[in-house]
């Protein structure tokens, strides 16, 4: 079954976001949707799936208002009465033969195992939502798409929060389906690996091409290559026509200053050499207009961030021997860390092994259960949440700004513009805006907050692929200490830090060798009486 969608204009609230979609998906195609934050990718997907209700799936991407629900029941509720008949189980016994005649039992079994294949057990399935993880909720919303077997599933960021074993799981199960997908994603390689076609959204219209992400780049960057060359060869053409202009504004100037005025054949030839100029004039000016086209865009955004301090510490983080036991279960034993100045930290691992326990401790939110965590006193530390917890959802972009020191409302208003937040979005409520927009405001407040080590969480989860160049560009220039987790190749591949990695329990400097590693334990067993070392290898403490 081939499925269609058109509208022209495309719009959400009497707001125009496209002026013309027009998408069609064949049987069995995949389909990544790319476009910038806030143009109305998941809009369009809700769009989709409206118009398709009856043989179309849409993966949430937000499950905030399935909190209360256990996993098992939040996938379950794709069966109506089955899902009504379980809750009724628990008051009511004699509801268990009817539940058996509508086989709830089998479905059960059915999502247990798929879901086992994301790395779920069915004591995570029996747990609610709210205690999951962000990587556990995509399982659990990936699980709940992949039990429904409709012919067109719609997908939106399914990769967020995911580690690469369940990212390949993925990879695996879009692959070997034969239904139809159309799946938003800002994950290159991602699309890479899984995309027949790629629809690229943009204000005016989406456009469809055949390939996945690196053979749609290969495309887009031909056609600009072209319209530069094209823009240039047509700049020269004016310059050209504005030179014979002018030449017969001088030769017409010439001749009026030559001509005598006393002389009427000569003002009488005089004034057909000037309906001549004027003419020649009007004509070229005609041409050039024909030649004027709007120049190529380009993307020249780049920022520093403001009044960069750093901390003259040669340690600015230090763990020993951190354990942590979190609901009888084991996540940090006898772990060791640090942080050196001058080190950007790529920290990876599986899910739910620890990585946002590592930051809760950097940050010292959360305190070990044994082990000494030692943060040097005048670090300033700057989050970026995942889950963009540190928004005021009830505030505007443009207050948020405002309500940082010294900050004037004209600076307020050119970096959010810089960030794609036109003059409409700044004054809306933060609850309005998608999800990329919103961890690109979350970016724009770190932007200012001075920080002398930056924690970024998972932050090419909801930014749009040209939204990550420019923060490449950003931390590229930043001059103090970067802490990364991502499951992001490109990212990594971008990201020049030393790697540490959770596994069994523990963090390991995936950068040293085995010998570099035993240097790290003696470097760690000098610090137990000292604060950091000086840039001369002077023991110093810290004030």
């Amino acid at each position: 079954m081939s499925f269609y969608f058109e509208e022209k204009p495309f719009e959400k609230y009497g707001k125009e976001l496209i002026k013309h979609v027009n998408i069609k998906v064949e049987p069995g195609e995949h389909i990544a949707v790319i476009g910038e934050n806030g143009i109305g990718k998941t809009t369009l997907l809700r769009s989709i799936f409206n118009k398709y209700e009856e043989t179309a799936y849409l993966m949430e991407q937000d499950l905030s208002q399935f909190q209360e629900f256990t996993a098992l029941d939040y996938i379950m509720s794709w069966y109506p009465k089955l899902f009504e008949l379980k809750r009724k189980i628990t008051t009511d016994y004699e509801y268990i033969s009817d539940y058996i005649e509508h086989n709830g039992y089998e479905i059960e079994e059915r999502i247990i195992r798929v879901a086992k294949q994301f790395a779920l057990s069915e004591e995570d399935l029996d747990k609610t939502l709210s205690v999951l993880s962000g990587g556990q909720q995509t399982k659990v919303a990936l699980v709940r798409a992949m039990i429904s077997q409709r012919s067109l599933i719609l997908l939106d960021e399914p990769t967020n929060h995911l580690d690469h074993e369940m990212i390949d799981e993925v990879v695996k199960y879009i692959n070997r389906s034969n239904s139809s997908l159309l799946f938003v994603s800002h994950h290159r390689g991602f699309i890479d690996l899984t995309a027949s076609h790629i629809i690229e959204v943009s204000p005016d219209s989406t456009r469809k091409f055949v390939g996945n992400y690196s053979q749609y780049q290969s495309i887009i960057d031909v056609e600009r290559q072209t319209e530069a060359r094209a823009y240039e060869k047509k700049q020269k053409e004016i310059k050209a026509l504005e030179s014979t202009i002018q030449r017969v504004q001088d030769w017409h100037h010439s001749a009026k200053q030559s001509a005598s005025v006393r002389n009427p054949l000569e003002q009488k030839r005089l004034s057909k050499l000037a309906q001549k100029a004027k003419v020649k004039e009007s004509q070229l000016n005609q041409k050039i207009d024909k030649l004027n086209t709007q120049k190529p865009n380009e993307d020249n955004r780049h920022f520093h961030f403001v009044n960069q301090h750093s901390v003259n510490k040669k340690f600015l983080v230090t763990m020993k021997d951190v354990s942590v036991t979190i609901n009888n279960q084991i996540i940090f034993n006898e772990m060791n860390f640090e942080i050196k100045h001058n080190e950007n930290i790529l920290l990876t691992g599986p899910n739910g092994s620890g990585k946002s326990l590592l930051i809760a401790l950097i940050s010292q939110q959360f305190a070990p259960d044994e082990g000494d965590v030692y943060v040097t006193p005048s670090l300033k530390i700057a989050y970026f949440d995942q889950k963009n917890a540190n928004l005021d959802y009830q505030s505007t972009p443009l207050s948020m700004l405002l309500d940082m020191d010294g900050m004037a409302r004209s600076q307020a208003q050119t970096i959010l513009a810089s960030f794609g937040f036109d003059q409409r979005k700044i004054t809306q409520p933060i609850s309005n805006l998608s999800m990329g927009e919103k961890s690109r405001l979350q970016f724009v407040l770190l932007y200012f907050s001075n920080p002398h080590l930056l924690i970024l969480d998972e932050p090419t989860n909801y930014f749009d692929i040209a939204t990550q160049d420019l923060i490449l560009k950003m931390l590229d220039s930043f001059t103090g200490q970067v802490l990364i987790v991502t499951h992001d190749d490109y990212l990594k591949s971008q990201f020049e830090a030393t790697h540490w990695s959770i596994e069994n329990n523990k963090l390991v400097n995936v950068s040293l060798t085995p010998q570099e590693e035993s240097n790290v334990d003696d470097t760690l067993k000098l610090l137990e009486d000292y604060n950091s070392i000086d840039e001369d290898g002077h023991f110093q403490t810290d004030d």
